[in-house]
């Protein structure tokens, strides 16, 4: 396929309401939109790092991403899908996002050339649908409020706070509504631990991130019987040998901007599986490119758990329809969102 132009457009979209994002609140979301076109057709990638969590900053993207630009513009035959992965790799170096964006735009471009939707492309028997939790932020808020599964963000390290509000929260939705609770690493090892005793009734899914220590991880672990899942320390496939070195995990948490493209993900679920450690795929708060994307992903791996995309009204755009806790993967041409 012979690539005619590529450009990158900055963006700055607000959010319908702040937002908790990494380390902060935030009223609005920066990152990129990369486009490949050849003659007949575009594909279009996102690369939104994360303030505190990511490697690359948004700038640093910004670079990278002109950078990948450049080499192209330097080759003037046709290209295969095989080199243009490699340039991937080779200009997303610390980029996970850049890698991830780059991989977006290029696998929208060939699944619309080969006239597939991009699971399909990865996988022909990939699944029709795919299985999504809910998000709490305030009950007249949450999208889908059949859910099976509802994650709810702890802001808070006092435990009788954390149980009034988690009772409160559940007088909203049926007794038998699993619980993912993400404390992002506000706990200590001590703290978590009476938490764990206290909230040992609860229907629990798991605790996501209670402390950021692996040692305390592992120690929390030995000691109580809900999962434990990671999602901040799990940025790369180093971070899992150090994860799984520590028996720090019974749930990995993937976010593919900090983990960066296809084979990366692949890989983690890949060892994540012969190790019997639960896999969920999550968005990190994109717009509706990133997230499509890993929708597709989603389904091309055939992945049944719950996972975090398009769950929460973020910005005002289009985004699937969620039927009580799943969302239709589409099955036109490429990410299948757009108006093309």
């Amino acid at each position: 396929m012979i690539i005619k132009k590529i450009t990158i457009e900055e963006y700055k979209k607000p959010f319908i309401s702040k937002t908790f994002l990494g380390k902060n609140i935030f009223s609005h979301r920066k990152g990129w939109y990369i486009k490949i076109y050849s003659d007949e057709f575009f594909g279009i990638g996102e690369s939104a790092p994360i303030p505190g969590l990511s490697l690359e900053n948004h700038i640093e993207a910004g670079y990278a991403l002109e950078g990948f630009i450049i080499a192209l513009e330097k080759i003037d035959y046709d290209v295969s899908i095989e080199e243009l992965l490699l340039l991937s790799d080779v200009h997303s170096y610390k980029a996970p996002s850049v890698k991830l964006a780059i991989q977006t735009a290029i696998f929208d471009l060939y699944s619309k050339y080969n006239q597939k939707s991009i699971a399909n492309y990865f996988n022909k028997n990939s699944l029709n649908k795919i299985n999504l939790n809910a998000i709490y932020h305030g009950a007249s808020k949450i999208k889908n409020k059949d859910t099976n599964i509802l994650k709810v963000k702890i802001q808070d390290s006092n435990i009788f706070k954390i149980r009034e509000n988690l009772d409160n929260i559940l007088n909203h939705f049926p007794s038998n509504i699993k619980l993912r609770l993400d404390f992002n690493g506000r706990l200590d090892l001590s703290r978590s631990i009476r938490l764990c005793k206290e909230l040992k009734n609860y229907n629990i899914d798991y605790i996501e991130q209670p402390t950021l220590k692996l040692d305390d991880l592992y120690e929390l672990r030995m000691i109580s019987d809900i999962p434990i899942a990671v999602d901040e320390l799990l940025t790369n496939y180093e971070s899992l040998d150090n994860i799984l070195q520590a028996g720090a995990a019974d749930v990995l948490i993937i976010k593919p901007t900090l983990t960066g493209g296809v084979e990366d993900v692949k890989n983690i679920i890949e060892t994540a599986n012969k190790e019997n450690l639960r896999v969920i795929l999550t968005s990190s708060f994109e717009t509706n490119i990133a997230q499509a994307f890993i929708l597709h992903l989603i389904a091309s791996l055939e992945i049944v758990e719950h996972c975090g995309i398009f769950n929460v009204n973020l910005y005002d755009e289009v985004t699937p329809d969620i039927k009580k806790d799943y969302c239709k993967v589409p099955q036109n041409n490429g990410l299948g969102l757009f108006n093309e």
